[in-house]
């Protein structure tokens, strides 16, 4: 991943509370792990977050030209502990943005894909 689009990201995620430790394109997919103030706090990775998160992925994807890939991200405590994952489908993406899937459909897969 270049300077210029994980210094975008890092920005973002910064915003919402989340430190980006990585990022890279591996298998098409954009794979993450970021640390995250609340979840060190509550021991989980809060909903309101990925939403966060995911919707920073769009913005870039609308304003930036990032290419739409899968999202796959693992989120760490302050301590670098692992706390979970959750990841956002291509697909997703495409049927969010031409209507095919509504907002709350999409939520809800993404928040389907959480685990510890």
């Amino acid at each position: 991943m270049d300077d210029d689009r994980t210094f975008a990201l890092e920005s973002r995620l910064t915003n919402h509370g989340c430190y980006l430790q990585s990022l890279a394109v591996e298998d098409g997919a954009y794979e993450l792990t970021y640390q995250s103030a609340a979840a060190d706090q509550h021991g989980e990775i809060p909903h309101q977050q990925v939403g966060d998160v995911v919707n920073d992925f769009r913005e870039l994807f609308e304003q930036r030209d990032w290419p739409v890939r899968n999202v796959v991200a693992t989120v760490t405590d302050l301590d670098d502990e692992r706390v979970g994952s959750w990841r956002a489908d291509a697909d997703w993406f495409a049927a969010l943005d031409s209507g095919e899937m509504s907002e709350v459909e999409f939520s809800q897969r993404v928040l389907d894909s959480l685990s510890e």
